[in-house]
């Protein structure tokens, strides 16, 4: 039981580092308009590294759970 617990904790916590990463691979820049007539403008740039670690992140996140279900619905039918 406390692996489970332990799984679907660390569960959070790789989805909570997966924001993060997220959040710090991409960066926004506005532009303001100039005065030869060229519109201000937004600028985003993503950052390959971050949202391939929280892509990561997701994916382990997705292995935990899975396998802590597994492990809550194995003691249930075990214990009967």
């Amino acid at each position: 039981m406390r692996t489970a617990i332990g799984e679907v904790v660390g569960a959070v916590v790789a989805i909570v580092l997966a924001v993060l990463c997220w959040n710090l691979g991409i960066d926004v820049h506005h532009y303001a308009a100039v005065p030869d007539g060229a519109p201000a403008y937004t600028s985003t740039r993503y950052s390959g590294s971050w949202i391939a670690v929280a892509t990561v992140c997701v994916v382990v996140a997705g292995v935990l759970v899975t396998d802590g279900i597994r492990r809550l619905s194995w003691m249930r039918s075990h214990t009967r």
